[in-house]
């Protein structure tokens, strides 16, 4: 997921700084600094994939990734709890319905005196019932509006999860708010980028540089064809003509700002990184 992040940002970021450490103890095998990092990490995860899918045409699968997103909390903290007291709640309801296994968490927690049990699990309920459980075709996607409450109420769910960790007895507190705080700006950045002032519209020029390049998509000798990067685009979901997207890639090839090097004839061209996306992007997160 790390490599993933670094490459979608185009260089290193904080969040390998922040997992380095982590994974030097675990090369020592260090038990509970791998447990740790889970924790941290593994709700992450399905909330990179929610705001993917927020800079997409569809808003189903962000609510989707959302509901993942609380599935697994809901998991972690039975288990752990399990783990902690010799208890076998997760087990009891392993097989059943989210609500059935966010019902059990809250007994769990309030039983034991966790102050932000209600909290945390009412937002989840809030989040969890936003998340359309039907066929992709039974119902329309869900409405930008109700992909953003659900992708905006991640934050103080993982927030509370983390408090809740720390209750059960998990020592994270020297990398809490670093954690929070990194969740806290993919937040910002992406529900920004993606909702702008209202409505975003997603162009040929946007993809072509800030999804496409960035990723690395054109590479530097071989290049890319006006074909090969429609047939990315469409994988994508996204449909432009090609007089669109060669615009787009012209563009993209001249000026100070230019990213990309032309090479070849005319309706023979291949579209060339000029500079690695390391150098072109400053590191954001």
């Amino acid at each position: 997921m790390v490599e993933d992040w670094k490459k979608k940002m185009g260089g290193s970021t904080n969040l390998e700084s922040h997992v380095l450490p982590y994974l030097e103890k675990i090369g020592a095998r260090d038990r509970d600094t791998a447990r740790n990092l889970y924790f941290f990490i593994s709700p992450l995860f399905f909330y990179i994939h929610v705001l993917y899918e927020l800079s997409r045409p569809e808003w189903r699968n962000a609510t989707s990734w959302s509901g993942m997103f609380c599935e697994r909390i809901v998991k972690n903290l039975l288990r752990e709890n399990d783990r902690r007291y010799s208890t076998d709640a997760f087990q009891k309801v392993e097989k059943g319905s989210f609500e059935n296994k966010l019902g059990k968490l809250r007994s769990e927690l309030q039983g034991r005196q966790f102050g932000l049990a209600n909290e945390l699990c009412n937002l989840m309920e809030v989040i969890y019932s936003l998340r359309d459980t039907r066929g992709p075709h039974d119902v329309p996607p869900p409405e930008p509006l109700r992909a953003k409450i659900s992708a905006s109420q991640c934050l103080p769910v993982y927030n509370d999860y983390l408090e809740a960790l720390v209750f059960l007895k998990n020592d994270l507190v020297k990398d809490h708010s670093t954690f929070v705080s990194f969740f806290s700006g993919l937040t910002e950045m992406k529900i920004s980028l993606s909702f702008g002032e209202e409505a975003f519209k997603v162009t040929a020029d946007h993809l072509s540089k800030h999804v496409l390049y960035r990723e690395g998509f054109f590479d530097v000798d071989a290049g890319r064809k006006l074909s090969e990067v429609q047939a990315k685009l469409r994988s994508l979901k996204y449909n432009f003509s090609d007089q669109t997207v060669a615009a787009a890639l012209s563009k993209g090839s001249k000026g100070k700002g230019a990213f990309l090097t032309r090479k070849g004839k005319r309706k023979n061209f291949t579209y060339h990184e000029r500079y690695p996306p390391t150098e072109y992007f400053k590191p954001v997160i």
